[in-house]
């Protein structure tokens, strides 16, 4: 005889789930003003571009603004091999208008509020001010906030920076990069390699970026970067010494959250959070009545969840689900 656990089990199908893949894959850009698009371009009512390939980036951006060089770097990683290939379905581009009085993070609230469909954010601004008032939004319009910053006094750690405010602040959805290169956007690169429909499966730490320079610091500086939980961009070498920079590799180091939280695991946790609140909505649609086999449904339902991480990698197959 098939118990009845078996029957709810394989009563719910993934082709009955909401199938929310490509918000995670999807990277949203925020922005001031439209002196970054094309003449003849026509700019839709909710200033919202939706850019997903380089021909439509050629088609829309000048090449030589910051917002083009920003989301090439995302397109970009799609093109790497495993396990930096990015799969980025969309770049959803906001062209705010920054009125007086607002804020960086009034701007976001209106980005939401016109085009949410997307899990990790960036923008053109890395002034310190714009840069927190847009981490502090996107923990509270609970998003990912991909963001960079060249200042010198991240580098020397002196008191008080941003990368130590957003730290005292237990920041958990800021993932901070420190890059120094005109025009390169290393976060923009880490956005475009994290993009997933599995987000979380691939993470910042040892990632190689296409299109993004290593650079090279000094040991302090490394340790100060480190001790921020600020991610950067360098070479690595087994070997010592000069002459040998050919056996050098360039990867990412850091690789976690501004509050110190390992940012793949963010990200996972992220990702499951997401999923688990809309197979509850899945489950009401189905207006059950209130009884034990009911209840059984949704747990099924959310175990497909954990049983799809594991699947993906996500969560440990040894783990009980």
């Amino acid at each position: 005889m098939i118990s009845l656990d078996k029957l709810v089990e394989i009563g719910f199908t993934l082709s009955q789930a909401t199938d929310i893949s490509l918000f995670f894959r999807n990277v949203g850009y925020l922005t001031v003003g439209t002196t970054c698009v094309k003449e003849g371009v026509e700019i839709p009512a909710d200033n919202v571009l939706v850019i997903d390939s380089k021909d439509t980036l050629n088609a829309m951006l000048k090449s030589d603004s910051q917002e083009y060089m920003d989301i090439s770097k995302v397109l970009v990683q799609k093109g790497n091999m495993n396990p930096n290939k990015g799969r980025v379905n969309a770049v959803i581009l906001y062209l705010g208008t920054l009125t007086s009085g607002e804020t960086w993070g009034d701007l976001l609230d209106e980005f939401i509020g016109v085009n949410a469909n997307w899990a990790q954010l960036l923008i053109s601004a890395t002034v310190d001010a714009d840069v927190k008032a847009i981490a502090d939004k996107a923990l509270e319009n609970g998003r990912l906030f991909v963001g960079q910053i060249f200042s010198d006094d991240v580098a020397n750690a002196v008191d008080e920076n941003i990368a130590q405010q957003l730290k005292d602040l237990n920041n958990a959805n800021t993932l901070l990069c420190y890059h120094t290169t005109a025009n390169e956007s290393l976060a923009a690169g880490l956005a475009g390699i994290m993009a997933n429909p599995n987000l979380g499966a691939v993470g910042s730490l040892y990632s190689t970026v296409t299109d993004v320079t290593p650079e090279d610091y000094t040991a302090t500086v490394n340790t100060n970067l480190d001790n921020q939980n600020v991610t950067y961009y360098s070479n690595v070498n087994s070997i010592n010494g000069g002459s040998v920079t050919q056996y050098a590799s360039p990867i990412v180091m850091g690789g976690y959250m501004i509050n110190g939280e390992d940012a793949k695991r963010r990200y996972i946790r992220f990702y499951l959070d997401i999923l688990m609140k809309a197979r509850c909505i899945d489950f009401l649609k189905k207006k059950l009545t209130y009884e034990d086999v009911s209840a059984d449904i949704l747990l099924s339902m959310l175990k497909s969840v954990l049983k799809a991480g594991q699947t993906n990698g996500l969560i440990k197959k040894d783990s009980i689900v």
